[in-house]
């Protein structure tokens, strides 16, 4: 139902807009009127029959309900259709806090605040400037790469021989932070696999294992980096109290054939799979150039058009960061339980918010150059998302109907299509000749 209203949009920031709406009376009157009549033909009262029942009586009854339920449908209707007059697309509606009531020949009026996307021009995308280097792929690169696929071969064996712990032994052990003689909740975890030296837990940690036997305990006070990974424990100083479980060493197959073999049936020989090893090492150098270019040119951007991002998209971000944070945790067997989480995200704040700005830029630019995005392109999507988590095309599109976050994935491949067209207009520069053009200067 189109109703005839008043509305006023109120500019209060670039991001920020108070809306103001009027329902006139008459507007007001009929959507009473179609209410009483419903309530009327499903009204139960002694003595009248469903349908018949006066309005008077409806309103001894029922007033406050069909007033209430008016007045929600008033705010429904009117909001959107105000919202359509003045072509606002809002990130967030803040409404009353109490909606206004509905009374007899009175405007039914109220007014929400709103958040907004900024309202920007683009500016200075085209023809940036950005630096590039030759992917050369060494011998030594090579032979790097072909020791990490001998050590990934590698399997973990108990000791042969009853002896204390050595770097680069393997452990599993059960530890635990303690501060003053309480635990630190999230500063502990059972069954830990650890390799000695890796330097995976803060500090000397490790070095306080080396010499231990198997079933042995030891603590030991520590005082944790401030940029350590878990923050239950960073810049903290702590006892742990440390239990050895197990010690085991790594077997390491022999670089030969029969390795190459166990990477499946597509390698024969050693020398197949080097050849492979190198393909994927210039595929990973040509990426990583890419990405190289990419962050610069996000950079760019985001310096050329300091535009303002609404709190609730960089709230939004924040709690993305966050979810890939814990999960990245759990993933190195942290426990994350005690975690406080609104401190983790005070700390993404600033990453967030121009991260949700370079969103907003890259909306603009892919608005103003005409780059979509085809249902073939979604299709690729999903066929390389399933490629990257081994699965089928098919399950990951219904995973992400199911979850209602298609059009959140489209949004992402526009925003990448969008770097793609920026990198290909592009001035860019081979970093290693203005190297050596410096240097012959010199």
């Amino acid at each position: 139902m189109v109703l005839s209203m008043e509305v006023k949009l109120e500019e209060i920031s670039p991001v920020e807009r108070k809306l103001w709406v009027a329902v006139p009376s008459q507007n007001v009157e009929k959507q009473m009127d179609l209410a009483y009549r419903s309530w009327g033909k499903k009204a139960k009262i002694k003595g009248f029959r469903p349908g018949k029942i006066p309005r008077s009586i409806l309103h001894r009854y029922y007033g406050k309900e069909i007033e209430e339920q008016v007045s929600q449908e008033l705010f429904r209707q009117s909001l959107n259709e105000a919202l359509e007059e003045v072509n606002v697309q809002p990130v967030l509606v803040k409404p009353p806090s109490s909606l206004p009531p509905v009374v007899q020949g009175d405007d039914f009026s109220y007014s929400v605040e709103l958040e907004v996307a900024p309202d920007f021009t683009p500016e200075n995308y085209l023809n940036l400037p950005l630096e590039s280097s030759p992917v050369v792929i060494s011998e030594e690169l090579v032979e790097h790469r072909m020791e990490e696929l001998r050590q990934s071969r590698a399997t973990l064996k108990p000791l042969e021989e009853d002896r204390p712990i050595q770097d680069k032994d393997f452990v599993v052990i059960d530890y635990q932070a303690y501060s003053e003689g309480e635990v630190i909740e999230g500063g502990g975890s059972e069954n830990a696999y650890l390799e000695v030296g890796s330097g995976k837990l803060p500090g000397d940690f490790e070095k306080h294992l080396v010499g231990l036997t198997k079933g042995e305990s030891v603590a030991f006070p520590l005082d944790v980096p401030a940029d350590f990974i878990n923050p239950a424990l960073a810049g903290k100083s702590v006892e742990f109290r440390v239990k050895v479980l197990e010690i085991k060493y790594l077997a390491v197959p022999e670089l030969d054939d029969a390795l190459a073999q166990s990477f499946g049936e597509d390698f024969k020989t050693l020398t197949e799979l080097r050849e492979a090893v190198r393909v994927d090492l210039q595929r990973r150098g040509e990426r990583e150039q890419y990405e190289k270019m990419r962050s610069q040119l996000l950079d760019l951007i985001y310096q050329n058009n300091p535009v303002e991002a609404p709190p609730t998209l960089v709230r939004q971000e924040q709690q993305r960061l966050l979810s890939s944070q814990l999960n990245l945790l759990q993933s190195r067997g942290l426990n994350i339980a005690g975690l406080d989480s609104e401190k983790m995200m005070e700390r993404m704040r600033e990453p967030a918010e121009k991260q949700t700005r370079i969103n907003l830029i890259l909306e603009k630019i892919a608005a103003r150059e005409g780059i979509t995005v085809s249902e073939e392109d979604v299709e690729a999507g999903f066929r390389r998302i399933a490629q990257q988590v081994g699965d089928t095309p098919e399950m990951v599109k219904k995973v992400y109907h199911e979850r209602k976050i298609v059009n959140e994935f489209k949004s992402q491949i526009r925003a990448e299509k969008t770097v793609e067209y920026l990198i290909d207009k592009a001035i860019v520069t081979d970093k290693s000749e203005t190297t050596e053009t410096v240097e012959k200067e010199s």
